[in-house]
């Protein structure tokens, strides 16, 4: 189970950078939308942090995707 699990952080990890970057959003702009810090959306892109459910919902909601999106490869 923790081989799917981090495969699907990894997926997870690369759609958020991608989101970001195609919103031409820093991470700093980014962190501050969401109510984080930069540092965690870096640790987060970079695979070192998993994100949670709540600031998954978060996320799809800032930049208007189906929460299941993010999952997608």
């Amino acid at each position: 189970m923790e081989n799917n699990d981090t495969q699907y952080y990894d997926i997870i990890s690369a759609n958020i950078k991608k989101l970001r970057t195609a919103a031409k959003l820093s991470q700093e702009k980014m962190a501050e939308k969401l109510n984080c810090s930069r540092e965690f959306i870096s640790r987060v892109e970079n695979k070192k942090e998993r994100v949670s459910l709540n600031m998954l919902l978060k996320i799809a909601e800032l930049f208007n995707v189906n929460p299941k999106d993010l999952f997608n490869n």
